[in-house]
């Protein structure tokens, strides 16, 4: 697999625009080598905060295509606050601003 190419393609190329400065590139680059490398493979949890809460977000490990389309239907979950390292509640905020916005 060839993840400098891929690391390059989507922190370079896809995200490239959203960077505003060399900090914010180096954040990214950093980010995606962490993550883009042969452990992806190795079913290594994506989200590193939710140890211990019953959540889980793992990469399938090698499957036929279907398998893949099967797991992201049934095996993931909504996105949660929890994978941030935020606490429960936050989307609690999140989801009142976004409504009062609306009838505002």
């Amino acid at each position: 697999m060839p993840f400098d190419d891929l690391i390059y393609i989507f922190g370079e190329i896809m995200y490239g625009g959203h960077i505003v400065d060399d900090w914010d590139r180096r954040l990214t680059i950093n980010y995606l080598y962490n993550i883009m490398n042969e452990k992806l493979f190795d079913e290594i949890e994506l989200f590193p905060f939710i140890e211990g809460k019953g959540l889980s977000f793992k990469v399938p490990g090698p499957n036929v295509y279907e398998k893949y389309l099967e797991h992201i239907d049934i095996c993931l979950q909504t996105e949660t606050p929890l994978a941030y390292g935020l606490h429960s509640n936050t989307e609690i905020g999140f989801r009142t601003t976004q409504c009062s916005d609306m009838f505002a």
